[in-house]
């Protein structure tokens, strides 16, 4: 969009042009985003590349203008009239800093005033990695009726990413609040992974391309608290961690074959919530894994748009893993966990199969895994552009055949039958089962109906449970209303009704999320959520802040937020395997507050190139939300929340985190094709993000480009 606010600014940018006039070509520069007005500079100070075949970008809707080819006769005369705006410097390494001051004012049970410092940035460097800071330290005072004085936090994090060493090695060092290391396969791609733990310390990682990855950290555990002033909370508690994998030089049937170890010990660990005596733990975690052409196949798939996914995800191919752990306790003695998976693809169906046994009380540091369990699970999907289809399916019991509720031994079967069908290029119809039988026996039923007309996108949602003695009802509609980019707008309704159970009634659940930017300087956002029972509970929560951005990097955030109640949770079927990893939900408080922010943002330098190539000629801004994907569409709605505290990776190099609101931003990126991902390290269990590989982005000069990240609960 460009408006009267950007006049003046356009003749200092046709002043900076002419400094090219002697290679040829220009491109007009005209932008809402006043961050992008200081990162179109660059091509402008940085060295002219040689002549090349000028070629008109393409129309961006979202941005309101076309770039045009001009001749260097084509450019007007200076008419002195330009504002004093500060030039973007090219020289040097591509560095942003980020230095923001809080105020927040919050009032609930009691008063509290809190002041905030934060400071960020980056330094990218051609030969040491890139170098990346996160900090924030707060002081907060109280006054209530039974508490008066005054508490100080900090939350900080420095990352040194990309270090290149000899012999082809690369390095990854970080130091403050992390998340103690791990290797992929332990992450793994089934259902099953082993947790990572907050610490305060340090940690690295050494990767020699794909044949090794070895990463150590040690520190004091800890948790991520606070919700609109992030800080790290630590619990008292020592934990070390070192662990390695690496891929066997020679290949088994044709495919390749990987193994990992990793190792933890902790001292003092005290269970989440500060629950239980403290305890020294201790465990072993070990994989292998081979991954390959199945043996009842024909090779794997020929095709060339497939042929860079792994070979589980291509016609013909099979991936196994097989894990162990073994766990100490000085609390609880020991345990033993073995499972195994297996991944292959058909011509048509996508399967994952697994088996698994935990012992009670198994561990992994300050977390618990899933213990007292075993069982099997298939799970297969297939789907073509028109429909899709699948199913999962498990049974398990207790190991000790103790299990809860009235099985005597924990006994539970349970199956999923979810479907989808696109019935013309504007409506689309689905439904999922969930069925759960012998221990904690329930139904479930969701029916919807998306719809895509002039009025923007619909969905439409019926809920059926019966679990835990309650018969629920929910009827409810999505709607994504259509505007013109950067407006959004969101809006959710539900009524539901409960019978039986603790609470039973009848309500309406409400929702709207929204976005807006009036003038080129200015944007505004909001997401209310709210619900009304005919019991007389009722919740509410609000989030509304407005921005406004100078063009000298300077802006100006004010937020309100207000929390009351508790909104009403869906009655969830789930398998057994996925309840023994849910965690309790606290309660949200009664809270209302404020909060100030004054924030100077400053970016300069170019990349550096490689021998005969050539400098980056543009940057964009790239940024996001990750979000509780509640009902697994893949589009964020108005009752979908966001999630705070996750670690975003762009390129591998440069490390983000969420906000309070699940959003991220990368200010200044240089354009063309880079990759985004979310480290699954704070994601809250059993809760996992879809997209488990960096996804391909492609940034434009001057564009603001959103990346979405959904993360989903296991059916």
């Amino acid at each position: 969009m460009t408006g009267a606010a950007d006049a003046p600014h356009a003749l200092t940018r046709k002043r900076r042009w002419r400094r090219l006039a002697g290679a040829g070509a220009g491109a007009a520069l005209a932008s809402a985003c006043t961050l992008a007005v200081a990162q179109a500079a660059a091509p402008a100070e940085a060295p002219a590349p040689a002549p090349a075949p000028a070629v008109s970008a393409p129309v961006q809707p979202s941005a309101g203008y076309v770039d045009r080819v001009m001749s260097e006769s084509s450019l007007p005369a200076d008419d002195g009239l330009a504002l004093k705006s500060s030039s973007y410097n090219a020289s040097g390494w591509p560095r942003s800093l980020r230095v923001d001051y809080a105020l927040f004012s919050q009032s609930g049970n009691g008063r509290s005033l809190s002041r905030a410092l934060g400071i960020g940035g980056f330094l990218d460097t051609p030969n040491y990695g890139s170098l990346s800071i996160n900090a924030n330290l707060s002081r907060q005072s109280t006054d209530s009726a039974f508490n008066l004085g005054g508490a100080s936090g900090s939350t900080w994090r420095i990352d040194q990413r990309g270090l290149p060493l000899d012999g082809g090695w690369r390095a990854n060092h970080s130091a403050g609040d992390i998340n103690t290391g791990s290797t992929s396969l332990a992450r793994g791609r089934g259902r099953i992974s082993v947790p990572t733990t907050p610490i305060r310390g340090l940690g690295g990682q050494w990767t020699l391309g794909d044949s090794v990855d070895l990463n150590a950290s040690a520190g004091r555990t800890g948790l991520f608290n606070g919700l609109d002033l992030a800080g790290f909370a630590p619990t008292g508690g020592r934990i070390a961690s070192a662990g390695g994998q690496w891929r066997w030089p020679s290949s088994v049937g044709g495919g390749r074959t990987s193994g990992a170890v990793q190792i933890i010990e902790g001292q003092g660990i005290s269970d989440y919530g500060g629950l239980g005596t403290a305890q020294d733990t201790g465990a072993v975690f070990a994989a292998t894994a081979w991954e390959g052409p199945a043996p009842w196949g024909n090779g794997l798939g020929d095709g060339t748009s497939t042929s860079f996914l792994p070979a589980s995800e291509r016609p013909g191919g099979l991936r196994l893993q097989g894990n162990v752990v073994r766990s100490t306790s000085s609390r609880d003695g020991s345990a033993l966990g073995l499972w195994a998976d297996a991944a292959w693809r058909t011509e048509r169906w996508r399967n994952l199969a697994g088996v698994f046994r935990f012992e009670p009380n198994l561990r992994w540091g300050a977390a618990p895994l899933a213990s007292d369990l075993q069982g099997v699970y298939w799970q297969a999907d297939t789907s073509t552009r028109q429909w899709q289809a699948g199913f999962i399916t498990e049974l398990s019991e207790s190991v000790s055949g103790a299990g809860p509720g009235n099985g005597a031994s924990g006994r539970s079967a349970f199956l999923n039958l979810n479907g989808r069908y696109r019935l013309d290029t504007r409506n689309a119809v689905g439904a999922a089962l969930n069925l759960r039988t012998i221990t904690s026996p329930g139904q479930a039923l969701l029916l919807n109906w998306d719809q895509t007309h002039d009025w923007g996108q619909t969905q439409w949602r019926t809920d059926f449970a019966n679990a835990g003695g309650a018969r629920t009802a929910r009827f409810g509609v999505d709607h994504s209303w259509p505007v013109v980019f950067p407006t959004s707008l969101n809006t959710s309704l539900a009524w539901e009704h409960v019978a039986g159970g603790d609470t039973p009634g009848s309500g309406w659940i409400w929702g709207l999320l929204g976005a807006v930017s009036p003038v080129s300087q200015w944007y505004l956002d909001a997401s209310v959520r709210g619900a009304q029972r005919s019991t007389g509970a009722q919740s509410r929560s609000a989030n509304l802040g407005a921005r406004w951005q100078s063009f000298d990097g300077w802006s100006v955030v004010l937020r309100y937020t207000e929390a009351r109640g508790r909104e009403p949770l869906q009655t969830l079927v789930v398998s057994a395997l996925t309840e023994a990893t849910l965690q309790p939900l606290p309660v949200t408080p009664v809270s209302r507050s404020v909060q100030l922010l004054l924030r100077y943002e400053a970016s300069a330098g170019s990349s550096s190139a490689p021998l005969g190539g050539l400098p980056g000629s543009g940057a964009g801004t790239l940024g996001g939300t990750v979000f509780f994907d509640a009902n697994g569409n893949g589009r964020r709605e108005a009752s979908e929340g966001g999630v705070p505290g996750v670690t975003v990776i762009l390129d591998r190099r440069y490390v983000a985190r969420t906000d309070p609101q699940g959003r991220y931003e990368f200010p200044s990126v240089v354009t063309g094709n880079h990759l985004i991902e979310v480290s699954p390290d704070n994601v809250p269990l059993p809760w996992s993000p879809v997209a488990r590989d960096p996804l391909p982005v492609n940034l434009l000069v001057r564009q603001v480009t959103n990346v979405d990240f959904p993360v989903q609960r296991e059916r």
